[in-house]
């Protein structure tokens, strides 16, 4: 019986993570077993483990102990073994793994282009979470780990950016963007170029050099310098960061001038802000991309919305890779045991954001 190793995360204190060797189990009818070639772990991944059991990211791939977690990350792999009709053995898939070796998955919806992973425990989450896309076999390592970094964390900068442009921006003269470094906050900036408002980096003293060297912001701030920001104009908030803390400053400082507070992720949080009747202007609203780009789907724009998104990737991609100046350098991590180390990282706030960090499972 094939062994499969995971990471499984501690849900009471994330930046706590072990490797767990356990056995595969014999594929039912219907189901396949895909050994995972490639996956990427960013600040995103502790995104999705706060809000694990708000928006049900742990359900997806189950942990073997109670307390514990099985952290999902974007990545692709190929079917090794099949008894799922129309899926055979070599299909090469893009999609959501746990940070595993491999996945067990019955494929539903299948189509020429995608299927949908129709585990019973999967359900009750956005379909986005449980489509994988068909790739085709011949790979380009570099290109494949640059997607795996930045597909989840680029779709939700721009949808967040679609989602304030189809509100005129709120009337914003001013972006302000929290943990800018990050890469869903970059993305966002960068999307939100066609705005004429000015886009103004929040960040940690260690990284002002970095955000201003990626050349989407117009200007950058530490954290301790928020009151150096112009409270006189139109100011919309883009939340990376999701802490509680900044917020109020942040809502103190610019006050009736603070048109618009959109969270967008949680690096610096534990969990969901709490409602805070106090605090001065509007209410923080989670902005969350796959009810999004389910809401495309609904209209009958997600092939139009795909086509778009695509071609608008590939630019970022060319951008934050090019070779002159790239914006992260790639670290390719063989086996599963640096995660540990990568998600403590994140976890406590201490990851380079200029490094990419993937993983070849099987490499090890």
């Amino acid at each position: 019986m094939t062994r499969s190793f995971r990471v499984e995360s501690l849900k009471s204190d994330l930046g706590v993570a072990e490797l767990v060797d356990i056995p595969t189990p014999q594929l039912d009818e219907g189901e396949v077993l895909a050994r995972i070639e490639r996956f990427a772990l960013t600040t995103n991944n502790m995104t999705y483990a706060v809000y694990g059991d708000a928006l049900g990211y742990w359900n997806l791939f189950p942990a073997t102990r109670p307390g514990y977690g099985c952290m999902p990350a974007w990545g692709y792999a190929e079917i090794v073994e099949s008894m799922a009709p129309g899926v055979p053995v070599g299909t090469r898939v893009f999609g959501y793994f746990p940070i595993a070796t491999h996945l067990t998955m019955r494929p539903t919806k299948v189509t020429s282009r995608s299927f949908v992973d129709g585990a019973e425990h999967r359900t009750g989450t956005p379909e986005v979470y449980n489509l994988y896309e068909l790739q085709p076999q011949d790979a380009d390592p570099r290109l494949d780990s640059l997607t795996a970094i930045y597909r989840a964390l680029f779709i939700t900068s721009y949808t967040a950016a679609d989602y304030l442009r189809d509100r005129d921006f709120f009337g914003a003269e001013q972006f302000v963007i929290s943990s800018a470094s990050s890469k869903t906050a970059y993305g966002a900036a960068y999307c939100l170029a066609d705005s004429p408002a000015q886009r103004i980096a929040l960040t940690s003293a260690r990284n002002v050099d970095f955000v201003n060297r990626l050349g989407h912001y117009d200007a950058a701030h530490e954290y301790a310098d928020l009151t150096a920001i112009d409270a006189t104009k139109r100011t919309v908030y883009v939340d990376l960061s999701g802490d509680g803390d900044l917020r109020r400053r942040v809502h103190e400082h610019f006050g009736d001038q603070l048109a618009f507070d959109c969270l967008v992720g949680s690096t610096q949080a534990d969990g969901f802000p709490e409602e805070d009747s106090s605090l001065v202007g509007p209410a923080p609203v989670f902005f969350f991309a796959a009810l999004q780009l389910d809401a495309y789907k609904a209209e009958g724009q997600s092939r139009t919305f795909m086509q778009r998104y695509l071609r608008d990737e590939r630019e970022f991609l060319e951008r934050v890779a090019a070779s002159d100046q790239p914006s992260i350098t790639l670290r390719e991590h063989a086996g599963l045991d640096d995660a540990l180390g990568v998600i403590a990282g994140f976890h406590d706030g201490s990851t380079d954001p200029a490094v990419g960090h993937v993983f070849v499972p099987d490499a090890g």
